[in-house]
């Protein structure tokens, strides 16, 4: 009875693959047919005849979502079995085991990691797949995480989680990209807290211009939070690319708020916003970064005792490199520190952030200063922060839900060498 087809994703080493195809062995009798989706095609593609099943090829390096969602329409067989990048199967799995009843049509696997763990999907019926997309990888900050919300979407009743040890891992990968990858990941789970219930309450809002390659990802990530934002507010600052287009998705979602104006800057795109924005605090979050899944409730939960005289609620950041594969790396978190002066704030050697501000704050000195450097466009978050200053606190916690991704086409990057001349405009 061959039922099962089997999908391959991202083995990058040519040995790696060729062993765990070698361990379909262990279900052959089931195995209708392999695909491979291979980020380095056409590298591991060289044809192996000593396998007794057919393999397609396919080249991954477009948008794996779309590529799955696409390929698993057209599957015939009745369920379909994921590897992922270092997976084989072992003795333990046998024909008994790969069993799936209609009322549990997905089966999940425990993978550990000293004190974490996560589930990915390992079989599925083909029915519930078809009827029930991945996200795509454009939503995303980095591939694994298409599968971790896949289920946090669909496993709540239908999972059914394999005790045995079915997979073991051909090499153990232990970078420090692979072990941030994974702490991110354990963070997408159902929150039991009620700690947020009397907390007071948070938005989020966004200002883009032109980076419709990163916007989904950012919204993504305030939309997928283990506790919900109260209010989801994005401006499109008079983008020349696909934005607003892009946008047009996510307007119907019922917590989002899109608005659309020409371009005039940061500092007067999120002006235009702030008048809509209802809670109590928010969060700024530009449109290339994003937000861990528990950023909402750990928020909260500082917000909650914050004195009135503190304006602005701030961290630390986690960077990230874009590398030229299209792939984050990590880099490195930065911590912040205490500012109590607007010397110390002038001198902070990096942004200070993420800013978390007290909405009141910000309407009493009606947004952010249009100052006449660059005519407002650049080093908006500091103008505010120097006005803020002169009448409220801010205040440091050490905690790390933001993600900033460094890449070629960052405006802070692009305008660096004018941070000095701002200093001397301040003064």
């Amino acid at each position: 009875m061959k039922d099962i087809h089997v999908l391959c994703i991202n083995y990058n080493i040519r040995s790696d693959l060729r062993k765990a195809l070698s361990s379909l062995n262990y279900i052959l009798p089931r195995v209708n047919k392999v695909t491979v989706f291979d980020s380095h095609y056409p590298y591991l593609s060289s044809p192996n005849s000593s396998l007794p099943f057919d393999i397609d090829y396919i080249n991954a390096r477009q948008d794996l979502g779309i590529m799955l969602n696409t390929y698993i329409e057209a599957i015939e067989s009745e369920y379909v079995l994921f590897l992922f990048t270092y997976e084989l199967l072992t003795s333990a799995v046998n024909g008994n085991t790969l069993t799936l009843k209609d009322d549990k049509p997905i089966m999940t696997v425990y993978h550990e990691s000293k004190d974490l763990y996560y589930q990915f999907p390992f079989m599925v019926k083909t029915s519930f797949l078809k009827d029930s997309p991945f996200v795509l990888e454009r939503e995303v900050p980095f591939r694994e995480i298409i599968f971790h919300l896949w289920l946090l979407k669909n496993g709540e009743s239908n999972v059914v989680t394999l005790k045995e040890n079915v997979i073991e891992e051909i090499r153990k990968i232990n970078n420090i990209t692979n072990n941030e990858k994974l702490k991110f990941a354990h963070k997408f789970k159902k929150s039991s807290s009620n700690a947020t219930l009397s907390a007071p309450t948070l938005s989020v809002m966004i200002s883009n211009f032109n980076m419709e390659k990163f916007l989904s990802i950012a919204i993504q990530s305030c939309i997928t939070q283990t506790v919900p934002f109260d209010q989801i507010v994005i401006v499109d600052d008079g983008s020349t690319d696909n934005s607003s287009k892009l946008l047009e998705k996510w307007k119907t979602h019922s917590n989002i708020q899109c608005f659309f104006k020409s371009n005039e800057g940061k500092a007067k795109a999120l002006n235009y916003i702030l008048p809509f924005i209802t809670t109590d605090f928010v969060l700024e979050l530009d449109s290339d970064d994003w937000l861990d899944p528990d950023a909402v409730l750990l928020i909260k939960n500082k917000l909650g005792t914050l004195p009135p005289n503190i304006a602005v609620l701030y961290g630390n950041w986690r960077y990230w490199n874009q590398n030229s594969a299209a792939e984050v790396e990590f880099l490195k978190v930065r911590h912040g520190k205490s500012v109590n002066s607007r010397e110390e704030l002038l001198s902070y050697t990096f942004p200070l952030g993420p800013r978390i501000y007290r909405t009141s704050a910000l309407m009493e000195g009606k947004g952010f200063p249009i100052s006449d450097f660059e005519d407002g466009r650049l080093y908006e978050d500091v103008a505010m922060l120097v006005q803020l200053s002169k009448k409220y606190e801010f205040f440091y916690k050490d905690f790390t839900v933001y993600n900033v991704r460094k890449h070629s086409n960052s405006v802070t990057k692009k305008n660096h060498s004018k941070w000095n001349d701002f200093k001397k405009f301040l003064t």
